[in-house]
């Protein structure tokens, strides 16, 4: 079986995803994987087709919407002569519709891996004309894959077709970096991950000031952070220790064993690979009802708060600290995540043949 999994958008957690997934998918299938030549690292066993995507925005929208580049690439992957090809992430781009139209002429099964089924708090235009654009890619697949089935009903209206396979674990890739120096701090809760405004640090940063005791919150991740929080942040030193910026891999390695429960004050989630990082550094994680944080968090041992509030956040996060025991379900490693794909690549595949 030759797959071609075409993922124009993998800057940050997506390319961890697809750098854990393909190493195992190649193990029982033949793999193309058509990506950006600087956003993913060497793979070993798979065939790949790359092209050059400057990281600036705009320069991006231009490499992406040459259609002459996009034949071009066209042409590649019908060397491989496919057995079908998957759109992973990127459903927007305007090559994934000059993809899905040029595999329906040629008769060539597609499928789809959808990670934000609705668009995010606070997305930016491009993030939103991304998901008009999509609708095509979407109508016309064979199938659409989603992570939580809390999403099942939301990407329906495109294709009865659904499969749910959950987020892989990537935490092996953090976990190589832990250092057995390095103690856990009691009391310390962890905010993780580029900040942006669905991500409630505003509410994470009001339920650090509302826990009593000696408790402190760790802000870690690029992103732009509000005056008016920074201000708030900055008058409270005892409480907040902050790094706003890209971290290494090592330095994220180290925060987590430095910690003591990893918090997710999300106003509104799709899926994540926090929870089995959180889990696998032996940390108890918190999240807020969003998402498919109510189906991840309590299978890795963590506790799911009330609400939104951040009263509803203080009873977790003292819950967690005290009774939380953290697990990585086996049905998150990246061997069993590559099965459940292979499967669902038969199962398309056959039913095609069909007709």
């Amino acid at each position: 079986m030759r797959i071609v999994i075409f993922a124009p958008s993998i800057n940050g957690a997506m390319g961890q995803y697809l750098e854990a997934l393909i190493p195992e998918l190649s193990k029982l299938i033949e793999i193309t994987l058509v990506v950006p030549a600087n956003h993913i690292s060497e793979l070993k066993n798979v065939h790949l087709i790359t092209y050059n995507v400057p990281l600036e925005k705009n320069k991006k929208l231009k490499v992406y919407t040459n259609l002459r580049l996009a034949y071009k690439i066209w042409k590649e992957i019908l060397d491989v002569k496919p057995n079908l090809i998957h759109i992973f992430n990127g459903e927007g781009y305007p090559w994934s519709i000059v993809f899905s139209r040029l595999a329906q002429k040629e008769n060539i099964p597609y499928v789809v891996t959808v990670h934000d089924p609705e668009i995010h708090l606070g997305a930016s235009l491009w993030e939103r004309i991304n998901a008009i654009l999509r609708y095509y890619v979407l109508r016309h697949a064979q199938s659409i894959h989603v992570h939580s089935k809390r999403f099942v009903e939301l990407v329906r209206k495109f294709k009865s077709d659904v499969v749910v396979i959950p987020h892989i674990n990537i935490s092996e890739r953090f976990l190589k970096y832990a250092n057995c120096e390095i103690s856990r701090q009691k009391n310390v809760a962890l905010f993780f991950g580029r900040i942006e405004p669905y991500k409630g640090l505003d509410l994470f940063v009001e339920t650090i000031l509302r826990l009593d005791g000696e408790w402190k919150g760790i802000i870690a991740g690029p992103g732009k952070i509000n005056n008016a929080l920074k201000k708030i942040i900055e008058s409270n030193p005892e409480k907040f220790e902050i790094y706003n910026k890209f971290l290494t891999e090592q330095e994220i390695a180290q925060l987590f064993q430095r910690s003591s429960v990893l918090v997710l004050p999300y106003k509104q989630a799709t899926q994540s690979s926090l929870p089995m990082i959180g889990a696998a550094f032996g940390l108890p994680v918190v999240s807020t009802p969003a998402g498919a944080f109510v189906e991840d968090v309590p299978k890795v041992g963590g506790i799911v708060a009330e609400g939104f509030k951040p009263e509803h956040l203080v009873k977790a996060i003292i819950t967690a600290n005290e009774l939380s025991h953290p697990r990585v379900p086996v049905e998150y490693l990246p061997g069993t995540i590559a099965e459940k794909f292979v499967k669902w690549y038969h199962r398309v595949i056959e039913k095609h043949q069909r007709g």
